[in-house]
């Protein structure tokens, strides 16, 4: 096993991942970028079965064939870098490092190949893999990059489909099945996500909330309202009406003040996908269409303004800023504040005050769930259309899944984010909830303007309610691309 690099990395930046944009995003790049240090045995994996299913790919011999990852050695966009996420050249004793290292030790004593990661700038991967794969060469065997550099490539054949590979089962769980659903079209997935890339289950967006301060103002328990299904969009205007202070008597509301609740604009966006309104509509042959211009996404709209904009009860800036109002909530300047999970180590480590985590809240007690999405730099992978040994990348690519599900996801999360960073068993509880709620939306992943998939955002920076102009204006030409790319699906 060993690690190549197209040329020498800077120093990496050890912090938390998925699912958005979404290029509707939020990024931190403030405080410690370290990882907690533990020593404990890898011994928390996933529900054990009774039969290992790596067990089911049977057993092969490649003859010492590389198979080869290629991705960013300086982050995706925002997102930051893990130098651990692929290939480590040892065990060190902690605990991520180690399931890495014995995820891929095990892959390559099963089939008898040598895997590789090859890094390169960020913003140039996709790039390059669109020169190799239209020259023919079978340079790469999964890549993974950022949602936003691979949605053009994957329709425009530089990637393989991930059902012409035998040994590939997307209905898995170690599979994102979420886009699973959503990005597949007509037999064909181009793109997907999971544990392999163990970045993208913490760039997802969420909500904290100060502990201390909601008992000084004596807030019902948010975590009950959470698991009884009543925490909503007016449960947390109701939270926020009256709590903002003007901390230094100056009458005017900045940085400088308390507020209900902080977030850039990015990151409030994303209560579109939280309050359950979906963005397009395609139908069984094909056709799309808006699907945004309806009595929920309008009520969405205005409810969200009213926690943005009214009585002063938030501080909404540009993405920017991101890391500024983190280190603001940090420093107890807020009630809630929405951001990201990897908030909780850039940020949130020395954190006086005691915080919990919160899902965005539902639209109304009878939604189904909690919904959140992940941030549009979070890498997704997919495999390059001029690959050659289907059955080997198809086989290695399945059981490095299948590892990285049973043993790097519960060591980097279940040991690290769990046992480390959350606070109280019932934060622990409410982050399970997170992973049955991230989506990954076709309006997203494939979207070349983000007018349809910040149709929130876009209209809170506009200080604009009038969600009717907004469609007429802007979603027409927005539903072409689509059309096109559902389009290039379709073809057989």
């Amino acid at each position: 096993m060993k690690v190549r690099y197209s040329f020498k990395l800077t120093a990496l930046i050890l912090t938390m991942t998925m699912l958005s944009g979404l290029a509707a995003s939020c990024g931190s790049d403030s405080g410690s970028n370290e990882l907690p240090a533990d020593t404990a045995d890898s011994e928390t994996t996933a529900e054990a079965v009774e039969t290992d299913p790596i067990e089911k790919l049977g057993t092969h011999n490649f003859g010492g064939k590389e198979y080869v990852i290629y991705s960013p050695n300086s982050g995706y966009g925002t997102q930051p870098h893990y130098d651990f996420e692929f290939v480590v050249d040892e065990a060190n004793g902690e605990v991520i490092n180690d399931a890495v290292y014995n995820r891929v030790i095990k892959v390559e004593e099963l089939y008898n190949v040598d895997i590789v990661n090859i890094t390169d700038q960020g913003g140039t991967v996709s790039q390059n893999v669109k020169k190799s794969v239209l020259a023919g060469e079978d340079a790469y065997s999964l890549v993974s990059d950022a949602i936003y550099d691979m949605r053009s490539p994957a329709t425009n054949g530089i990637y393989a489909n991930y059902y012409d590979f035998d040994a590939i089962d997307l209905t898995q769980p170690w599979w994102n099945q979420s886009a699973t659903d959503t990005l597949s079209i007509n037999g064909k997935c181009y793109l997907q996500y999971n544990y392999i890339n163990s970045a993208s289950a913490l760039a997802t967006h969420c909500l904290f909330y100060n502990k201390n301060i909601a008992d000084e103002k004596k807030v019902d328990n948010i975590y009950d309202m959470v698991i009884d299904g009543t925490w909503t969009i007016d449960s947390m205007l109701k939270i926020t009406a009256d709590v903002s202070a003007d901390l230094n008597g100056d009458t005017v509301y900045d940085s400088n003040d308390f507020f209900g609740f902080i977030a850039s604009y990015g990151c409030v966006g994303i209560m579109h996908y939280g309050l359950d309104n979906p963005f397009l509509s395609i139908s069984e042959d094909g056709v799309v269409s808006s699907a945004l211009m309806t009595e929920r996404m309008q009520t969405t709209v205005e409810k969200v303004y009213k926690l943005c904009f009214e009585d002063n009860r938030s501080w909404i800036r540009p993405i920017a800023e991101d890391s500024k109002l983190a280190t603001m909530f940090s420093n107890g300047q807020s009630l809630f504040y929405a951001g990201y999970f990897f908030d909780m180590i850039t940020t949130f480590r020395d954190m006086k005050d005691d915080f919990g985590l919160l899902p965005y809240p539902k639209f109304d007690e009878e939604q189904d769930g909690y919904y959140t999405a992940i941030h549009g730099a979070v890498p997704m992978i997919a495999i390059p259309g001029s690959v050659v040994d289907y059955e080997m990348v198809g086989v290695v690519t399945e059981a490095l899944a299948i590892e990285s599900y049973k043993n790097v996801r519960p060591a980097m999360i279940d040991l690290t984010l769990k046992n480390k960073l959350l606070r109280d068993e019932q934060s622990v509880q409410i982050y399970d909830m997170f992973l049955d709620g991230i989506r990954a939306d076709i309006a997203m992943v494939y979207g070349e303007t983000d007018k349809v998939y910040n149709v929130l955002m876009n209209l809170l920076s506009e200080k604009s309610t009038d969600l009717a102009s907004y469609v007429s204006t802007y979603i027409p030409s927005a539903i072409k691309s689509y059309q096109a790319t559902i389009d290039a699906f379709m073809e057989d």
